[in-house]
């Protein structure tokens, strides 16, 4: 900094001091900055050649840093990568397993529902057109379950091979399940697609312990989705598809009671 006061009579003159002491100043900035080895954007004035070439691997090394994002970073440890590229496939592999998931539950559902469908065409109804049903202990009953008065009963015609209550139930519960599960899957789909967006976050790379949870929640949500799968298929097949069941699964088959 400098302070000089110069009684000056001519204007030009007065401009091209402060000029000249503007300049030495941002000289000795410069200066300055050469010997700290930063880098001011202008051309480098004051070290020799020798000096300027000694720091310049340095500058690049601090360059090439400061363009890796801190995952980039992260990844140049082996070991984390090769736990980064683990986590990855498993997070993977539990996607394509929901999405078969998701296929057969689908198809499960439709069939469920033409098969419940072909039972309540089969149901024996009162007067006004509604489904009613036998119960296992006699009583008949409206699809919600409600009970039907013994004089309305009474009025019914039977045919011998309509469907149970509890066959009717069966089936219904059996869907309900099925759309549960599919609900899940997607909820577990949302779920691991968050984990894989967490992991390509170039700014905030997720630890070890994160990948490593990331990667058993992702095989949690697979494991518990296709066994629930299972045990609906298996456990709770209605009797008319017991047949289409067993040739999927080799466990047992529980039909309603009719």
């Amino acid at each position: 900094m400098y302070n000089f006061i110069v009684p000056f009579d001519d204007n030009e003159q007065e401009i091209r001091l402060t000029e000249r002491f503007a300049r030495h100043a941002r000289d000795f900035d410069d200066l300055q900055n050469e010997m700290a080895g930063r880098d001011v954007g202008r051309i480098s004035r004051f070290l020799s050649a020798d000096a300027q070439d000694a720091k310049e691997p340095e500058k690049r090394e601090e360059r090439k840093a400061a363009m890796l994002s801190a995952l980039q970073a992260a990844l140049a440890d082996p070991v984390y990568a090769a736990l980064f590229e683990d986590t990855q496939n498993a997070l993977a592999d539990a996607q394509s397993r929901l999405d078969t998931l998701a296929q057969r539950v689908a198809a499960e559902i439709v069939r469920s529902e033409a098969a419940l469908e072909e039972k309540l065409d089969r149901a024996a109804s009162l007067p006004d057109g509604t489904k009613v049903f036998k119960d296992r202990n006699g009583d008949v009953r409206t699809q919600d379950g409600t009970m039907v008065s013994a004089e309305l009963a009474a009025t019914i015609l039977w045919q011998g091979d309509e469907p149970s209550f509890e066959d009717i139930q069966a089936h219904a519960d059996r869907i309900e399940r099925l759309k549960k599960i599919d609900d899940d899957i997607r909820s577990g789909q949302a779920e691991i697609g968050d984990m894989q967006s967490a992991m390509e976050d170039e700014d905030n790379p997720r630890s070890a312990d994160e990948l490593e949870d990331f990667g058993q929640r992702g095989r949690e949500i697979a494991d518990s989705l296709e066994e629930e799968l299972e045990n609906t298929l298996s456990v709770s097949a209605p009797a008319s598809e017991n047949n289409q069941t067993a040739g999927r699964t080799s466990a047992p088959i529980i039909a309603p009671e009719l």
